[in-house]
């Protein structure tokens, strides 16, 4: 390995991409991403950061007419949905002119309460929630009956000074006191029944319940942790999927690629050639975007050799790709074609529950190894798909070499 031939193919490297401006525009888009998405969604928030509930980014409360009750939800609205909720007064709230409509990613809770002589007091709640999705308003309904408990028991207390109401319930991010309600409605009722009938039991015949709820093992997916991820991937698949195989075809075109075979330089010093320059381009730019969003991920060993297997892996993929393919249309069709496979060899076996088909590719472990470095949550499984992203690396650039050395000049 003679040094001064491998700086100048580095540098011929360095001076053809520096020309490349389609090349360089896309990796400041990628940085200039990579900073909107950690100024508009500060490393504090998660899928929030998103203004996204379950779906549904705005949820319209539209009533009849401004009452005490509309006063005490608009006065309440938690803090997780104040940028969501928005109140509106309905225009004609006794009839509908034409079917109702809202945008895409919004839904309404209307409230009405028909009020007349001779009429019950009554309130009636009409929940409009996207097609086909009817949990999608699910925060925003827990709310409601929430405030609406707390409202008329209020009232009722006001209008009975020193009787005896039930208890406030406890209430619970996951809404059980409804259901424990319920069913505590339930046991008085039964019990009523039993002593209307004079029956003697020594256990209720209805039990108490008791709800437990605990999350399991596995993490809740972080939006921007999955976002910057993809990212980070699509920088190394750009300098080694797409820039290597397109660029190497041009000089196999314009004959560069045979000066060089004529040239001093050994088939052995073209290909480090390659290898230094493309992966440390996708490197540095995949860590340059990482960093952009998690700086405290540089000082991490584990982003470092998942970064290093990732590229490594389509360092060797791009390299074969560029062996077969004649032509920079070739080489594109090749790389597009390949994630395209890839794809749905990946979609196929996960939808179908076909086991250890996926692992034989790198795409399988790489995003899930880089997510779990970005978003801090490195277990002994994401060491397991480390070691089988690095032997995939191994074998692609093996593979590489071997196919660029029989058919790399053709």
């Amino acid at each position: 390995m003679r040094w001064y031939i491998l700086k100048a193919l580095v540098r011929k490297e360095v001076a053809r991409h520096l020309a490349n401006r389609g090349g360089i525009a896309l990796a400041v888009l990628l940085v200039a991403a990579a900073v909107l998405l950690s100024v508009f969604a500060p490393s504090g928030q998660t899928a929030e950061g998103t203004g996204m509930v379950d779906g549904v980014h705005h949820c319209f409360i539209e009533f009849d007419e401004p009452t005490p009750f509309m006063k005490h939800l608009r006065a309440n609205v938690p803090e997780e949905l104040k940028g969501a909720v928005r109140f509106r007064e309905l225009r004609k709230p006794d009839q509908i002119d034409e079917a109702v409509r809202y945008d895409t990613g919004t839904g309404a809770i209307q409230i009405r309460q028909p009020d007349g002589p001779g009429r019950r007091t009554a309130i009636k709640l009409s929940i409009w929630h996207p097609d086909g999705e009817p949990l999608a308003l699910a925060p925003y309904e827990q709310w409601v009956w929430k405030e609406s408990r707390r409202f008329f028991a209020r009232e009722a207390a006001l209008k009975l000074p020193g009787a005896k109401l039930p208890d406030e319930p406890t209430f619970d991010p996951n809404n059980q006191w409804l259901v424990l309600e319920a069913h505590k409605h339930l046991q008085e009722q039964v019990e009523a029944a039993r002593k209307a009938g004079n029956v003697e039991v020594k256990q209720p015949l209805v039990p108490d319940l008791s709800i437990e709820r605990r999350g399991l093992g596995g993490k809740v997916l972080d939006f921007r942790a999955a976002i910057a991820t993809g990212m980070v991937v699509f920088a190394l698949y750009f300098a080694c999927v797409y820039l290597l195989p397109t660029l190497n075809c041009e000089e196999r075109e314009r004959g560069v690629l045979l000066a060089q075979a004529l040239s001093p330089a050994s088939p052995l010093e073209l290909l480090t050639a390659k290898f230094v320059f493309y992966p440390a381009f996708g490197l540095g730019l995949a860590a340059t975007l990482a960093a952009i969003y998690k700086p405290d991920v540089l000082s991490s060993l584990f982003f470092w050799l998942a970064l290093v297997a990732v590229g490594g892996g389509f360092l060797g993929i791009g390299m074969t790709i560029a062996a077969w393919a004649k032509t920079q249309r070739a080489a594109f069709l090749g790389g597009m074609c390949y994630l395209l496979s890839v794809s749905m060899l990946l979609m196929i076996c996960s939808i179908n529950g076909i086991p250890f088909l996926s692992y034989a590719a790198v795409e399988f472990h790489g995003p899930r190894i880089l997510h779990a470095a970005l978003s801090g949550t490195v277990e002994t499984t994401h060491w397991r798909h480390l070691l089988a992203a690095l032997l995939l690396a191994v074998l692609w650039l093996c593979a590489a070499g071997w196919v660029f050395k029989r058919r790399g000049w053709q």
